[in-house]
């Protein structure tokens, strides 16, 4: 009986060695599983709305006459756009589409202060609004599109922009002006609110 332990743990032993012998001869293996290489994310495809490309949209580039700087300002495939200048001291860019315009007027011309509910009366020129809606520019510069009555049905807007010395016309691009049909929509008035938004002064 003292044996019998002994014995019978090399019996397993052996049966062991065996058993893993014959499985190398059958062939059997363990498969490495691989990590999977990182898919260049270039190649992925996401469901996000699309952004505007250079396909829809085109940049029109004017200005640097006078103290007024150089620009451009993107303009959806769908607009119109012009150039005048009557000299090298003027020039005016206008973008239409059907019944709206923007015109960007760079020249000699004087100013006006805006005012807006709560502003006093000031003496020299000055135009006072109702209600107005503020827009950053893409090199940071804030504007108001200003309008009395009714937004939809207001006889125009003034476009001011605001310097250390508050809120006039023109703006530091010359003068902005949004030429609007009688019968406004809302939609196009964004339209032009972000088309006024991508100018960008360049060099």
């Amino acid at each position: 009986m003292k044996y019998l332990v002994p014995v019978l743990l090399l019996i397993i032993i052996v049966l062991v060695a065996v058993l893993a012998f014959s499985a190398g001869k059958s062939g059997f293996s363990v498969t490495k599983l691989e990590t999977p290489t990182p898919t260049d994310s270039s190649q992925l495809s996401t469901s996000e709305t699309p952004t505007p490309t250079q396909e829809n949209t085109r940049k029109v580039t004017g200005g640097g006459i006078l103290s007024f700087p150089k620009y451009e300002i993107t303009v959806p495939a769908s607009w119109q756009d012009s150039k005048e200048s009557g000299g090298m001291d003027d020039e005016k860019i206008t973008l239409t589409k059907g019944s709206y315009k923007i015109a960007i007027t760079q020249g000699g011309f004087g100013g006006a202060v805006c005012l807006y509910p709560g502003d006093a009366d000031m003496e020299g020129p000055s135009v006072r609004y109702d209600t107005f809606k503020e827009l950053t520019t893409q090199s940071g510069d804030l504007f108001r599109r200003s309008w009395t009555g009714e937004e939809l049905t207001s006889s125009g807007f003034g476009i001011c922009h605001k310097s250390q010395y508050g809120w006039g016309a023109p703006t530091n691009y010359g003068h902005i002006s949004f030429i609007t049909p009688g019968a406004k929509t809302k939609a196009m008035l964004e339209e032009m609110d972000s088309i006024l938004t991508s100018l960008r002064k360049i060099n």
